[in-house]
């Protein structure tokens, strides 16, 4: 995560040391008192800790509700891959052999050695100086 790291807030009670890990995500100082957050945990206690609050307020089907959403593209996901996965390779090798592509270099060396190419200016015979 780009903002983990960081410590956001202390917790105003004490915790014990199994909370630690949970609520240092990132931080890497043995000697930190656990009730100090981090803002990566900080972040994952908002967002799915407020979670019931939201559906209370706003209903259960609401757009803040992104944990299901997240759910959902997961499982769509894991449905969407095939079971086998060398049938799989074998339709995509199918597809790519009856592909013909079209080079669009493909004679650019004949071409550009057929042109007449001007580097009369280019060459000079004698160096100027500006002394």
């Amino acid at each position: 995560m780009t903002f983990s790291g960081f410590v956001t807030t202390k917790v105003p009670f004490p915790l014990t040391l199994r909370f630690k890990p949970m609520l240092q995500q990132g931080i890497e100082l043995l000697t930190l008192d656990a009730s100090w957050v981090s803002s990566a945990s900080w972040y994952f206690l908002n967002v799915f800790g407020l979670r019931s609050i939201y559906s209370l307020i706003l209903g259960q089907d609401n757009a803040a509700d992104q944990s299901r959403m997240m759910q959902e593209q997961m499982t769509g996901a894991a449905m969407a891959m095939p079971a086998d996965t060398n049938k799989a390779f074998k339709t995509e090798w199918e597809a790519l052999e009856l592909t013909d592509h079209q080079w669009a270099l493909d004679d650019v060396e004949e071409e550009l050695m057929a042109k007449d190419l001007h580097f009369e200016g280019m060459f000079k015979k004698e160096l100027q100086t500006s002394i």
